[in-house]
């Protein structure tokens, strides 16, 4: 199981996908908030209108035919049971999906340094 769809998951997964088509015998499942990769190098030409955003927007299901993909929030991680709480839609529906190897690739958060009305700023 892979929990994240940024870089390092999605990359992850397409070397699972490549391992899938010369007949691994393994079960792979990305969980993702999004429903989408965003090629961010590129955010920047999105944003001067060089590029519309459909160039560097990939839908996760479009990119991965052999990886299973499950849109959602991750709750929990039981290391002991080797269980990964899920919750999705909008009443917060929740699975928990066990896995043998688990490859934690879920990113980063912006550190503001408590300058005031940045988070804010970024926000809108």
């Amino acid at each position: 199981m892979i929990l994240g769809g940024g870089f390092g998951g999605m990359y992850a997964a397409l070397e699972f996908e490549r391992a899938l088509a010369r007949g691994a015998d393994v079960d792979v499942t990305l969980v993702n908030r999004d429903n989408f990769f965003l090629f961010t190098p590129m955010l920047h030409e999105v944003a001067a209108s060089d590029l519309d955003i459909t160039n560097i927007v990939s839908p996760i299901r479009k990119l991965l035919r052999r990886v299973t993909f499950f849109h959602g929030d991750i709750e929990t991680v039981d290391l002991v049971k080797k269980r990964v709480g899920l919750s999705h839609g909008h009443e917060q529906h929740c699975h928990a999906l066990p896995y043998d190897h688990l490859v934690l690739a879920l990113g980063s958060t912006t550190n503001f340094f408590d300058i005031p009305g940045w988070q804010t700023a970024r926000s809108r």
